[in-house]
């Protein structure tokens, strides 16, 4: 049984794609495999290239992969110059003007639309109001060596069971909502923020997403740029 490296690159350590292996089968020896595993670690450091690999045991019948392998790679990328796709990261990577203060508008903006739509689960009488998942920011998009670029927002959701959606309807137009039913679904806006709730005759619940709308720090930059919502 011999190994299968499979390297991936990307511009954050949690935003990763499998560009090339470096397949044991295609080797006379496992210490042979390993070099060249090395020689592509190398090189992928020395051009200050986020990147990782992942190693599994790889048996002679088990189909190939479709991804070139690391001396096919390096003849394109380095050797023929080819662009890799992904930029190095930087000698010191700037924090944006505006990044300390999109984390206080996500952070503001989780516990607004947290209350906003557990309150409209929870509008509903008798029914049982559950989180599905912790509200938290996420990244929306690929991720960027160059921070102003990331884009982030906030999504929360909620099970109401025994529901309905009319209930969920009227308490998001007395607060603000603009609603839109569509058969046995509503979608609702207010100042760039989406809930969505679906109803589901089988087990006669509603589920609730919602949304913030997506920034980035040059949103805040003192310098320039406005704020991406009026829920602050």
């Amino acid at each position: 049984m011999t190994e299968l490296f499979v390297f991936r690159l990307g511009e954050a350590h949690d935003d990763l794609e499998p560009v090339f292996v470096v397949d044991g089968r295609d080797y006379p020896d496992d210490a042979a495999a390993r070099a060249d595993v090395e020689a592509a670690r190398r090189a992928l450091d020395e051009r200050r290239l986020i990147a990782d690999f992942e190693a599994s045991a790889a048996a002679p019948e088990a189909p190939r992969s479709p991804l070139p392998t690391w001396r096919e790679w390096r003849a394109l990328h380095i050797d023929g110059g080819e662009p890799i796709g992904v930029r190095p990261r930087p000698e010191v990577q700037e924090t944006p003007p505006g990044w300390a203060a999109m984390g206080r508008w996500l952070e503001n903006s989780q516990a607004w639309l947290d209350a906003q739509v557990a309150a409209a689960a929870g509008a509903v009488p008798g029914a049982r109001v559950r989180r599905v998942r912790e509200p938290e920011p996420r990244r929306v998009g690929r991720a960027s060596v160059v921070l102003a670029e990331e884009r982030y927002q906030v999504d929360v959701e909620y099970l109401a069971v025994p529901a309905t959606l009319d209930p969920i309807a009227a308490w998001l137009r007395a607060n603000g909502w603009a609603v839109v039913p569509d058969g046995g679904t509503l979608s609702a806006t207010n100042a760039g923020y989406t809930v969505t709730a679906v109803w589901t005759e089988r087990y006669n619940s509603v589920r609730l997403v919602g949304s913030s709308p997506a920034v980035d720090a040059t949103y805040f930059d003192p310098q320039g740029g406005t704020a991406g919502a009026a829920h602050v």
